[in-house]
């Protein structure tokens, strides 16, 4: 029984020691656009590439070119305005880029391309309207100049074509006065100037830069993943994990599958702390992407200075309030339960007391029958 009480004792003193600590949390957001594959339904237009003759490929449904040195020419949107009303649709040519979920992306319009990009899309194509107006329930263009440079470049240029809704308040949206999401498509666009030059390839993939930062409410190891050459990789796997410098002990890991990264650019793989407070301190970053034919293998030291640390854990972690009557209630409710428990504990051994006590009477009393018994 006494075995029995002290259980009861430990198991409300953990309770106590529980909630009796302040709790923290870690607030993570993350948003990403989700322009490109909105529904025609919600759009209320649908856009269709008009493809030319020195299209390679007639069986897709985006601009793969054969462009030479030197040449021009003009390719066509059709934009169908389904609603009953007239629009107006944004035009914009963006080039590839590679997202932190390994895809690759035409919406990074103010990010500066990679150092290793010689001759990015936006130089080539380019809107010849930046709006173009439909009315109810037709159908209308929009026309995208192609100007090739006179000096031969090699692999492919990718991007996109953007086509999106323009809002009464875009506007104030581009001056930062409000935010203001709209529909719209992308139609991708491949230039190359030899037919046989391949989309996708395996060639080399570079470790630029490790960055310990906060993305979205979340503290992230961000390894910058370099693609330096003129084509895409498709169908990539990556592990990453962070350990102390000079230890074994996983902090934190990461892995993605069926990764994509445009020509010229970095892919941010990124592994996340989760709750663990940042320390200050040495680490090794230890990396893996695996492609079909090749792999590479990356391992890297990094440093997070006091400063860093307790920037990125003030900016994420946020203390769990919790109201005084909560506490009071809770309080309340833990004093009653350990009265509670004393009581039915007092009760067992009242109880077992009660019987052993009987249980002695009735001994004695035999012991006595036997005795007398004995006499006679």
């Amino acid at each position: 029984m006494m075995k029995q009480t002290k259980i009861l004792f430990s198991l409300l003193i953990c309770l106590f020691a529980l909630f009796g600590q302040t709790a923290f949390a870690e607030k993570t957001s993350e948003t990403q656009e989700q322009g490109i594959t909105e529904s025609e339904k919600r759009a209320g237009f649908t856009v269709q590439a008009v493809l030319p003759d020195n299209q390679i490929n007639d069986r897709i449904s985006y601009y793969h070119l054969l462009v030479q040195p030197g040449g021009s020419q003009t390719v066509e949107v059709n934009i169908s305005n389904n609603s009953a009303e007239k629009q107006t649709y944004r035009v914009e040519v963006i080039r590839a880029a590679t997202n932190k979920n390994g895809l690759i992306t035409y919406d990074e319009r103010e990010k500066p391309a990679d150092k290793s990009m010689q001759l990015p899309i936006t130089d080539i194509a380019k809107p010849k309207s930046k709006e173009v107006t439909v009315d109810a329930s037709s159908v209308g263009k929009a026309e995208i100049e192609i100007n090739v440079p006179a000096e031969p470049f090699s692999g492919i240029a990718l991007g996109g074509i953007r086509i999106s809704l323009k809002s009464d308040k875009e506007d104030e949206a581009e001056q930062g006065m409000t935010v203001n999401n709209t529909y719209g498509y992308a139609i991708g666009m491949i230039l190359t100037e030899d037919a046989n030059s391949p989309i996708y390839g395996e060639t080399e993939l570079k470790l630029r830069e490790l960055k310990p930062e906060v993305d979205y409410g979340s503290k992230v190891l961000e390894a910058l993943i370099q693609n330096p050459h003129p084509e895409a990789m498709q169908k990539l796997e990556a592990e990453g994990k962070i350990t102390r410098k000079g230890s074994d002990k996983v902090i934190a890991k990461n892995s993605l599958k069926n990764i994509k990264i445009a020509p010229n650019s970095v892919f941010p793989f990124q592994i996340d702390w989760g709750m663990l407070e940042v320390a200050a301190g040495e680490y090794t970053f230890t990396g893996k992407i695996k492609g079909e034919t090749k792999s590479w293998d990356f391992k890297q030291d990094f440093t997070i200075t006091r400063e860093m640390a307790k920037k990125m854990n003030k900016q994420t972690a946020f203390r769990v309030i919790i109201p005084e009557w909560w506490m009071q209630a809770f309080y309340g409710v833990g004093i009653v339960t350990v009265i509670l428990g004393l009581l039915l504990v007092s009760r067992l051994i009242k109880r077992k007391t009660r019987r052993r006590e009987t249980s002695e009477e009735k001994n004695r009393i035999l012991s006595s029958h036997s005795a007398i018994l004995s006499q006679c």
